[in-house]
């Protein structure tokens, strides 16, 4: 259970709820330029990412200033990966921008889960203003996560997600950023020369789901009322409680395997067999919840009863 709570007074949570919101929106309709640091358990590596809206189009780069200098471009639902040499186009795959999930963020959802807090101390994360949003944890299914803003603009400048003894597991932080960058259309072309892969995002089949769970943590529900069909028969289905993700995977299986579940820094991945009636099928569960989390769920995970 969780033995030091942040407490908050019921006036601050619709202005954290609020805070959440505006960030997510600062993401997509701000113009930046920065440098951030990306760290979890002993892994750390440095990204610089701009971003623009230009001719009613959304442009993004972000570039890994610390490996290969791979390049994942992004216009609109288009994403280009752009590779120096083919060794390393085998090696990397695309990675993602901070945080990003929250587009709709509900005060009675997250209430369920979380205690959420604005501090009234000042902060300065990369030479800018900053207010601190916590959203401390109300049991042990979840991390706590720490946010610091832009005072101006809201814009997420830092983020910790921590155990419930305050045990830092990862954390995004911009050590430079500049929010009036000369960003052009061509500054969001490969140049020539550099090998590159393009992809469009395609909206995922949806088919019945045909799983469910017996119990799910406080808050937790199915973010899809259908599963999604992905290769090889494997269906997906998505938990969340309006701030952590849960991605569960269930396909045909040949062989058993014994239940795992691993971590690296917030993210816990665990896989097991069962099998219904004469059919064996793999479950994998991936998310940023603690590996308890993970372990119960596999265990409560079974075919949906017809009539429900």
């Amino acid at each position: 259970m969780i033995l030091t709570p942040w407490r908050l007074a019921v006036a601050q949570t619709p202005d954290a709820v609020q805070l959440l919101r505006n960030m997510t929106e600062a993401f997509h309709t701000l113009s930046y330029d920065g440098v951030f640091v990306h760290s979890e358990a002993s892994n750390m590596n440095s990204m610089r990412i701009r971003h623009s809206v230009l001719s009613g189009m959304e442009y993004e780069s972000l570039v890994d200033l610390d490996g290969d200098k791979v390049e994942v471009l992004r216009v609109d639902d288009k994403i280009i990966c752009v590779h120096p040499d083919p060794t390393s186009e085998n090696r990397n795959s695309p990675f993602r921008a901070p945080f990003k999930g929250l587009k709709k963020v509900s005060h009675e959802r997250l209430a369920l889960g979380y205690e959420l807090a604005v501090s009234k101390e000042s902060y300065r994360v990369a030479g800018r203003d900053a207010v601190r949003l916590t959203l401390q944890p109300r049991d042990e299914y979840r991390y706590g996560h720490v946010f610091w803003l832009d005072k101006e603009n809201h814009f997420l400048l830092k983020h910790d997600v921590v155990k419930s003894d305050g045990q830092l597991l990862e954390r995004v932080q911009f050590t430079s950023i500049n929010f009036s960058p000369d960003l052009k259309q061509e500054d969001f072309v490969p140049k020539n020369g550099l090998r590159r892969k393009e992809q469009t995002k395609q909206p995922p089949v949806k088919v019945k789901n045909a799983w469910q769970f017996e119990w799910l943590p406080a808050g937790f529900s199915l973010v899809w009322t259908e599963a999604r069909a992905l290769n090889h028969g494997t269906n997906m289905l998505l938990l969340s409680d309006g701030m952590a993700t849960i991605s569960v995977f269930v396909e045909p299986s040949q062989t058993i395997r014994p239940t795992s579940v691993m971590g690296m820094g917030a993210t816990v991945a665990g896989m097991s067999s069962f099998k219904v009636k004469d059919d064996f099928y793999l479950l994998t569960m991936v998310g940023e919840v603690p590996g308890e989390t993970i372990d119960r769920l596999m265990t409560v995970f079974m075919p949906r009863v017809e009539n429900d």
